[in-house]
């Protein structure tokens, strides 16, 4: 079982930094576009794609890693005004739904990837490429949100960061 959850946490934070290096990629070729047709050549085609595509990517396979180190937001004034069992109990809700939504969109999400793979879909840009390879994240990346918010409900733990005392 150790192996697992080491291979599990390789899983998160190899996705998170695959998420930051789409990122800092995005910026480099959105900067090389912009340098390109400022000094009046034609930049790529692919440059555009390649954005579109990493604007998908990094939320879905950042997000995991988002929600195991509580960066995720809420809205804390409701929280704020409710006494620690109350708030106790509205916080273990609200992890159940966020596990149970996240679920829905992760089967929602395997269903399209499953029938774009099953009917081989492509999806035609500057670069042809079959379109369950782009929508994919969108399945792992909840489903496994949804394993980071039921972690939590498991060991009872808060799955919120620290609420902030009004000054």
């Amino acid at each position: 079982m150790k192996y697992v959850v080491k291979g599990y946490d390789a899983v998160i934070y190899g996705m998170a930094a695959l998420a930051a290096f789409l990122m800092a990629a995005m910026m480099v070729t959105i900067c090389l576009d912009v340098l390109l047709r400022n000094l009046g050549y034609q930049s790529s085609a692919h440059f555009f794609t390649f954005t579109e595509y990493a604007l998908l990517m990094i939320p879905c396979m950042g997000a995991p890693w988002l929600v195991r180190e509580k960066g995720h937001i809420y809205v804390e004034l409701l929280l704020m005004s409710l006494g620690e069992r109350l708030r106790a109990r509205m916080t273990v809700g609200i992890g159940l739904v966020c596990v149970a939504l996240c679920l829905v969109l992760a089967w929602y999400g395997f269903d399209i990837t499953w029938q774009n793979f099953a009917q081989n879909e492509k999806d035609v840009r500057s670069l042809d490429m079959p379109r369950w390879m782009v929508v994919m994240w969108i399945p792992v990346g909840f489903f496994l949100m949804a394993v980071e918010f039921a972690r939590y409900l498991w060991r009872r733990e808060n799955f919120l960061a620290p609420l902030q005392d009004i000054a």
